[in-house]
C-alpha cells in the first residue's frame, strides 16, 4: 500500500507541476500578446487621443531622428543629412545611422539643390562630448543613395557621430552630429513573472517534500524529493529562459528600417508629395489653441556646427590652501554656495612648533626665567634702598620738627629780649645773641627741609626703577595664520573640515567666480577658415531648454583659436568667451555652437515649432482661411538657431500654423 500510495503521490504531483506550468506559460502569452506598443511620435505623450496602435510584444516601436548640416569648406560646399533611429538610443541597443552626402554646385545644377555624392568612402568615428575616441574608423556601407553605419552604445552620455568622408576625386571632409544615449529602462515583467516562476518552484517543492514527509523516513524523504527538486529547477530555467525571450530584462524597441529605397526614395522630395486639405471647426481650432504666423523674410544664423563644454576662466577659479600646516579654522556658517569678497577671511590655520622649534622654545623658556631671577633681584634691591631712603626722610622730618621747635624758642627769646632791652632791665647785647640764635636755627631748619625734599626724589626715582624693570613673556606654542580668499565668487567644494590637520600643499576649498564663462570646441582644421572668418555664431544648451544666445562680438566674442592640431582627430581647440552675469551656465555644461557662415543674407523662414516630418517628408500646415487647412510638404534649406530656410512649398505672407501642430496631425483629411 505504500509503494502504490507513494508512485499515486507522485504521479499527482508531477501531473500538479505541470498543470502549473501549463497554467503560468497560457498566462504569459496572454499578457505578452495583449501588451500593446505605440509608435513613438519623437518623444511626445499621446496616451490621451486615439491613434493606431501596432502590437509588437516586449518590444516598442522606436522613433527615427533626423538632422541636416551644411558644410562650407575649402575644398567645396556640402550638405550632410543624417537619419537615425531611435531617436533617443539606449545602452546596449544598436543604432541604425544612414547620412546622404551632397555637394552644392554653381551654374544651375539641380536648381541650387545638393548633387548626390556617390562613390565616397565613408567611415564612422564615435566621440565623447570632450572629443575622447570611443570607436574609430567603423566602415559605412552605400545603399540606394545613403551610407549607413550601425553602432551600439555601451554606456549613457553625450557623444559626437562623426562621418568621415573621402570623395572620388580625393577631397575630404568631416561631419558631425551630437546625440545622447541613455540608459535602458528596467522591464518589471520579466522581474515580476522570474519572482512568480520562483515562488512556484519553491511552493512545488515544499509541498512535495511536505507530503512525502508523512512516510517519516528520512532517507525515504531525501529520495523522494531529489526529482521534484530537479523538476523545479528545471522548470525555473525552462521559464526565466522563455521569460526572457518574451519579455527580455530591459525594455527593447523594435528597430525601423529608415534606410529609402526604390519608390520610397524619390517620394521624399517634397515634389512628389501630395497636398492634403483639412477642414477643423472653429470650435476645435480654439479647443486645440491654434496659433498662426506668416511667413517672412529673416536672416538666420546658419552654418557650421560644433559641440563644446562650458569652462570657467583662468582667473575666475582659484583655489585657497594654508601657507604652514596645522589646524584648520574655517569661518561660522562658510558653505558651498557662500558668496566671498576678494581679500576677506574664511578662517585660519593655527601652527604647532614641531621638535626643534619645541627645543628652542624651552631654551628660550629657560632664559626668561633666568632674566626674571635678575629682575626680580633689581627689584628687590631697589625696594630695599627706597626703605632706606624713607628712614632717613623719616629722621629728617624729625629733625626739621625739633629744629622748628628751637627756632619758634629763639624768637619768642628774642622777643622778650627786645621787650627787656627797651625798658632797660637787661643790656642790648642779650638781644644781638638772641638775634643770632634765631639765624641760626633758621639755617638749620631750612637745611633739614632741604634734606627731606632730597631724600624724596631718591624714594620716587628707586620706586620707579621697580617699574621699569620688567621680565620678558614666553613666546606661545601655537601660531596663526588667517585664510583669505584670492577672488571674490561663490564657494563651489569644501574640502576639509574645522579641526582637521592640514599640510601646506592641501586644497582647504575652491572658489569660481562665472561671471563671464568661455566656451571650449573643437573643429577640424579645413573648417579653421570659415571660424577666422566669422565673427557671430549662437548656441544653445539643454541646461537652458528652447533658448538661444548670441556671440555678436561685443559681451562675448571668438577668445582663441588653437595653434596645434590633434593628430588622431585632425581638430583644433577655438575657444570663445560669453557674459554670464545671472551665472546659469555652470562649468561643465554640454553647448552645440553654431558658427554663423550665412553672412548678412535673408532668407524665407519658418519657425522650427512648425515643421512636421513624417515617414521622410517635410510639412507645414497652411491656414488658408475660416476653417480651412491644408497639410503642405515643403523643401527646407538651411537651419538657424530657431528657423528653417524655406526653398520651395512656401511664399512670403502665407500663414503656418505654430501652436496645435500635433492636433492637426491627428486630424482626418476633408473628403
Amino acid at each position: 500500500m505504500s509503494s502504490k500510495f507513494k508512485v499515486n503521490s507522485e504521479l499527482l504531483a508531477v501531473s500538479g507541476l505541470w498543470s502549473v506550468i501549463r497554467k503560468i506559460l497560457i498566462f504569459m502569452l496572454i499578457t505578452h500578446c495583449s501588451l500593446p506598443t505605440v509608435w513613438a511620435h519623437g518623444g511626445e505623450d499621446h496616451a490621451d487621443e486615439k491613434k493606431p496602435t501596432i502590437t509588437t510584444g516586449a518590444k516598442t516601436a522606436a522613433s527615427v531622428a533626423r538632422d541636416e548640416r551644411n558644410l562650407p569648406t575649402d575644398v567645396g560646399q556640402f550638405n550632410a543629412k543624417l537619419m537615425r533611429s531611435p531617436a533617443d538610443p539606449r545602452t546596449g541597443e544598436l543604432v541604425q545611422m544612414a547620412v546622404q552626402l551632397g555637394e552644392k554646385v554653381e551654374g544651375g545644377f539641380g536648381k541650387g539643390d545638393p548633387v548626390p555624392l556617390e562613390g565616397a568612402n565613408v567611415t564612422l568615428t564615435v566621440t565623447t562630448a570632450d572629443g575622447k575616441n570611443v570607436a574609430n574608423n567603423l566602415p559605412a556601407t552605400f545603399e540606394n543613395g545613403f551610407y549607413r553605419a550601425d553602432y551600439t552604445f555601451n554606456s549613457a552620455g553625450n557623444y559626437k557621430i562623426v562621418f568621415n568622408a573621402t570623395t572620388a576625386d580625393k577631397r575630404s571632409f568631416s561631419v558631425d552630429f551630437p546625440v545622447t544615449a541613455t540608459a535602458a529602462p528596467t522591464n518589471w515583467y520579466f522581474w515580476l513573472g522570474t519572482l512568480l516562476l520562483a515562488a512556484v518552484s519553491l511552493g512545488a517543492v515544499g509541498w512535495v517534500f511536505l507530503s512525502v514527509g508523512k512516510s517519516g523516513n528520512k532517507v525515504g524523504r531525501v529520495r523522494g524529493i531529489i526529482p521534484f527538486a530537479i523538476a523545479a529547477l528545471l522548470f525555473f530555467a525552462f521559464g526565466t529562459f522563455a521569460l526572457a525571450y518574451i519579455a527580455p530584462p530591459t525594455e527593447r524597441r523594435a528597430a525601423v528600417n529608415f534606410v529609402p529605397s526604390g519608390d520610397a526614395a524619390q517620394a521624399e522630395t517634397p515634389g512628389n508629395a501630395l497636398t492634403t486639405s483639412l477642414l477643423v471647426p472653429k470650435e476645435s481650432q480654439v479647443l486645440f489653441g491654434i496659433k498662426t504666423a506668416q511667413v517672412e523674410t529673416r536672416k538666420i544664423t546658419s552654418g557650421l556646427k560644433v559641440t563644446g563644454v562650458v569652462r570657467a576662466r583662468p582667473d575666475g577659479h582659484a583655489v585657497v590652501v594654508p601657507p604652514v600646516a596645522g589646524r584648520i579654522v574655517l569661518r561660522q556658517n562658510l558653505t558651498i554656495g557662500s558668496v566671498v569678497g576678494r581679500g576677506e577671511q574664511i578662517g585660519s590655520v593655527e601652527q604647532i612648533l614641531d621638535v626643534a622649534g619645541q627645543v628652542g622654545l624651552e631654551t628660550q623658556r629657560l632664559d626668561v626665567e633666568a632674566q626674571q631671577r635678575d629682575v626680580e633681584a633689581r627689584k628687590l634691591e631697589l625696594r630695599n634702598t627706597a626703605l632706606a631712603l624713607q628712614g632717613q626722610q623719616a629722621q629728617q622730618r624729625a629733625a626739621v620738627s625739633q629744629a622748628r621747635t628751637r627756632l619758634a624758642q629763639a624768637e619768642r627769646e628774642l622777643s622778650r629780649s627786645q621787650n627787656l632791652v627797651a625798658v632797660g632791665a637787661v643790656p642790648r647785647k642779650r638781644v644781638e645773641e638772641a638775634t643770632t640764635t634765631v639765624e641760626v636755627t633758621q639755617q638749620e631748619v631750612a637745611a633739614a627741609e632741604q634734606q627731606v625734599k632730597l631724600l624724596d626724589t631718591q624714594i620716587k626715582a628707586a620706586q620707579t626703577g621697580q617699574t621699569i624693570f620688567r621680565a620678558p613673556q614666553v613666546r606661545q606654542p601655537t601660531r596663526s595664520f588667517p585664510l583669505t580668499a584670492p577672488l571674490t565668487g561663490i564657494v563651489n567644494q569644501i574640502n576639509v573640515t574645522s579641526g582637521s590637520q592640514v599640510e601646506p600643499a592641501t586644497q582647504v576649498l575652491t572658489i569660481s567666480n562665472l561671471a563671464s564663462v568661455l566656451l571650449e570646441a573643437n573643429v577640424f582644421e579645413r573648417d579653421l577658415p570659415t571660424v577666422r572668418e566669422s565673427s557671430r555664431a549662437s548656441f544653445t544648451s539643454p541646461a537652458l531648454p528652447d533658448e538661444t544666445y548670441q556671440i555678436n562680438g561685443q559681451d562675448s566674442r571668438l577668445l582663441t583659436v588653437g595653434q596645434t592640431v590633434n593628430e588622431q582627430t585632425r581638430t583644433v581647440p577655438i575657444v570663445y568667451e560669453v557674459k554670464n552675469p545671472l551665472q546659469r551656465l555652470r562649468e561643465g555644461n554640454f553647448v552645440e555652437i553654431t558658427i554663423d557662415t550665412s553672412g548678412d543674407r535673408k532668407v524665407l523662414a519658418v519657425p522650427k515649432a512648425s515643421v512636421v516630418n513624417e515617414q521622410g517628408q517635410t510639412f507645414v500646415f497652411v491656414f488658408t482661411g475660416g476653417e480651412n487647412f491644408e497639410k503642405r510638404p515643403v523643401a527646407l534649406g538651411a537651419e538657424g538657431a530657431d528657423f528653417y530656410e524655406v526653398k520651395s512649398g512656401l511664399k512670403e505672407g502665407d500663414r503656418i500654423v505654430t501652436t496645435g501642430v500635433y492636433q492637426l496631425r491627428t486630424t482626418q483629411p476633408a473628403t
